[in-house]
C-alpha cells in the first residue's frame, strides 16, 4: 500500500508538473523500502521502476479489483440501503401521522 500511494502521487505530480515544467525535472524524494534509505529519482524513471516491479503488478491488480468488482458492490449495497431506508421511515412517517388523527377521532366518538 505504500507504493501504491506514492505511485498515485507521483501521477499527480505528473499530471499538474507537466504544465509548468519539462517532465524530465520532475523528481520524487521517498523512502525505499527495498534499500531502506531515501531516494531521489525522476517521477518517471519512479513509474517505470514500479510497474516493472513486483509491487506494480500486485498493485494493479487491487487497483482493478477496487475499480471493477468493489466499486460496483458498494453502489450495490448503497442502493439497497437508500431503497430500505426509504421504504422503512415512509412506513414509520405514515404511522405517526395516522395514529394523532386516529386518537381524536376516538376520543371525540366519531
Amino acid at each position: 500500500m505504500y507504493y501504491f500511494a506514492i505511485e498515485r502521487y507521483v501521477q499527480l505530480k505528473l499530471a499538474i508538473g507537466e504544465h509548468f515544467y519539462d517532465i524530465d525535472q520532475i523528481g520524487i524524494k521517498f523512502y525505499s523500502l527495498r534499500f531502506k534509505k531515501w531516494m531521489h529519482l525522476n517521477a518517471q524513471d519512479f513509474l517505470n521502476e514500479f510497474y516493472t516491479s513486483q509491487h506494480g503488478f500486485k498493485i494493479q491488480q487491487l487497483w482493478e479489483f477496487l475499480i471493477n468488482s468493489a466499486l460496483l458492490e458498494g453502489l450495490i449495497v448503497f442502493a439497497i440501503g437508500v431503497i430500505i431506508s426509504i421504504v422503512f421511515f415512509t412506513a414509520q412517517g405514515k404511522k405517526r401521522l395516522l395514529r394523532p388523527k386516529l386518537e381524536v377521532l376516538i376520543l371525540y366518538g366519531v
